[in-house]
């Protein structure tokens, strides 16, 4: 572990904060936690949802890293409510910022970004130079959240880097792809329809490697508002994807793709992860163990 032992969590409550609070305190970290879920809990600090303070949280504590876990990562909900996704995912990096700048200006912040900065690359694998070309507010949004970032960083010397998230699953997640799979497995009678021609690709990236890859930033990046593509660097259709699923879930059904894209999606992701690697990350899941250990939670959550 690093010398960087206190840690913070925003946005522990979510997929990947509850995870990053998991994966951090079994390495020996000091986490402490924050989000908007009331409860009573050690380490634990409650965000009102209306008027977040985060003055309040800074003001008073001292952190060696701060993890930006919260915003929203819903590609339609920024269409249909571009302010509130401008607010929780740009606005509320700003007043972050601000107030690790004001009241604890050695704390390292990681903002969580999205590779929908990318849009539909030019070419692939896609590195960190690439183009940024966003197809919906979201991912436009996420790379405002990376340009002020920078902007911390340069003018008043907080150390930042974003991530460019691909795309993360595993337990615990109740959207996208393989949600959607399983929701559709469990009302369908034989067949199920995706969006898309299955030719679309991604690069997945499980939940616990991923919490790797970020421990891995956090002991051995360059916070200079640099941003760092995080992915298992393995490019996938969704074809292929859904099959896995299909097959770990044991059960006889058919997959039908409408041809019909959704709005804001790209088309094809092959990421290059070799500036991930210099820092150390060595991925340990491939997609089919990542999606067999998602089947089995599914399993037995997923109607919670």
């Amino acid at each position: 572990m690093s010398n960087a032992k206190k840690i913070l969590i925003l946005g522990s409550e979510g997929f990947i904060g509850h995870h990053l609070v998991q994966g951090f305190s079994s390495m020996g970290y000091q986490v402490t936690k924050a989000d908007i879920k009331l409860k009573e809990e050690d380490n634990y600090i409650l965000i009102n949802a209306e008027l977040p303070d985060f003055t309040s949280i800074f003001s008073g504590r001292a952190f060696d890293v701060c993890v930006n876990a919260t915003g929203a990562a819903n590609v339609q909900l920024s269409f249909n409510h571009p302010g509130i996704d401008y607010s929780l995912n740009v606005a509320n990096v700003f007043q972050i910022l601000d107030a690790i700048r004001r009241y604890n200006p050695a704390c390292k912040f990681i903002n969580l970004s999205s590779a929908a900065v990318y849009g539909n690359p030019a070419e692939t694998p896609i590195r960190e130079t690439a183009a940024t070309l966003p197809l919906s507010p979201y991912g436009m949004h996420k790379l405002y959240s990376e340009q002020i970032c920078r902007e911390f960083s340069r003018f008043f010397n907080v150390q930042t880097i974003s991530l460019r998230i691909f795309s993360a699953f595993g337990e615990g997640l109740r959207k996208q792809l393989f949600w959607d799979l399983f929701k559709k497995i469990k009302a369908a009678e034989g067949v199920v329809e995706l969006f898309g021609t299955g030719k679309e690709s991604r690069d997945f990236i499980y939940i616990k490697d991923l919490v790797t890859a970020i421990e891995c930033v956090v002991r051995n990046g360059t916070f200079d508002g640099s941003v760092i593509n995080i992915a298992s660097g393995t490019e996938s259709t969704i074809e292929f994807a859904a099959r896995c699923f299909v097959k770990a879930f044991k059960k006889d059904i058919a997959i039908r793709f409408t041809g019909d894209n959704k709005i804001g999606d790209p088309l094809n992701w092959r990421t290059d992860i070799s500036l991930l690697r210099s820092l150390g990350f060595n991925n340990r899941y491939s997609l089919e163990e990542g999606i067999n250990n998602y089947v089995k939670w599914v399993k037995e959550n997923g109607s919670d």
